[in-house]
């Protein structure tokens, strides 16, 4: 299962660090950008940066345990080989998510933001998973979490200029 949603951030794509942004967004930012986000936490392994994401989508809970496979200002992928599944909250199954986050120059003050997940599961859980609409919950957590993320990115930019300006945020 694939899906995308993009939306725009009111700033030059040259002030937008999406390498920056996640790697140091913390648990309550992580939570405000959807009402699904359960927890979320930054951690290192064998020298690559990874994150622990815990989402409730639908009939789905999500325990991803994502590694940094390409991170830059413009561009981050992430993978979580080893995500847990609780389908009903309650069957575990494994399951793939590849997160990807884009930062695409728009006009000269405006970026479009992407984000896009990709779900391997077992085929039973997306035969199970279409029968009870997964797909209709995670691609509708999708178009919430892009802009409660590109929310999150703009006040943090917001605050960085006032302070750089010396006035408080």
């Amino acid at each position: 299962m694939k899906f995308s949603h993009q939306a725009v951030i009111h700033a030059p794509a040259d002030e937008v660090d999406l390498e920056q942004w996640l790697f140091s967004l913390s648990d309550s930012d992580y939570q405000a950008a959807a009402h699904g986000h359960r927890a979320a936490g930054t951690f290192t392994e064998g020298g690559r940066r990874g994150s622990v994401n815990v989402e409730a989508i639908g009939s789905l809970l999500m325990i991803q345990h994502y590694l940094e496979r390409e991170a830059g200002p413009a561009r981050v992928e992430m993978l979580s080989e080893r995500s847990q599944a609780y389908l009903f909250h309650l069957i575990p199954v494994h399951v793939l998510v590849r997160w990807i986050m884009t930062a695409t120059p728009q006009t000269a003050n405006t970026t479009t933001f992407a984000c896009d997940v990709e779900i391997e599961m077992p085929f039973i859980l997306r035969l199970a998973g279409v029968l009870i609409g997964n797909p209709f919950f995670v691609r509708k957590h999708v178009e919430e979490e892009t802009p409660g993320f590109v929310a999150d990115i703009e006040r943090k930019l917001s605050n960085a200029r006032a302070k750089t300006s010396g006035g408080s945020a």
